[in-house]
């Protein structure tokens, strides 16, 4: 959805220039419009940063630097190198995510409103907000789960 807009794409009855605009009116730093310049939106370059975390947590090579680390291949990962960011990311994305899911479930039935924002309906705003916090919730448990599983096989 962010890579679509930061494309120029259409999603939701906002296209590319406005969430741009919406991001500049926002205070948005020069590298993070840069990177929407050339149609890289940071929180999708973020998201696949972590999905190489997750891979690295469940792949052999997350415990011995593979070959195409030059200086570092064939030895160990410190333990503390993948398990610092994910259980960082756990700690935070999950609860943020589930919480969200309750609001967003809420706003869903009626018992709360949601703002509209730089959204056209607030029907809009309301399926972006299940997309994004869906999005988190599912990828904090998952780096829960995939960290708890490298703590196991790695622990001494």
């Amino acid at each position: 959805m962010k890579l679509n807009w930061a494309l120029g794409g259409s999603f939701a009855g906002v296209d590319g220039a406005e969430m741009r605009a919406s991001n500049e009116r926002n205070g948005a730093s020069g590298i993070w419009l840069t990177l929407e310049d050339w149609g890289l939106d940071a929180t999708a370059l973020l998201a696949g940063i972590g999905v190489f975390l997750l891979w690295g947590l469940v792949r052999p090579w997350g415990q011995v630097f593979p070959r195409w680390t030059l200086l570092l291949r064939g030895r160990r990962v410190p333990r503390w190198l993948p398990l610092t960011p994910a259980l960082l990311g756990a700690g935070t994305l999950a609860p943020y995510g589930v919480v969200g899911l309750g609001y967003v479930m809420l706003c869903t039935t009626g018992v709360t409103t949601i703002r509209k924002g730089d959204f056209a309906t607030a029907t809009d705003a309301l399926m972006v907000s299940w997309i994004g916090v869906s999005a988190f919730a599912v990828y904090g448990v998952a780096l829960a789960v995939a960290a708890r599983s490298y703590w196991r096989r790695t622990g001494g």
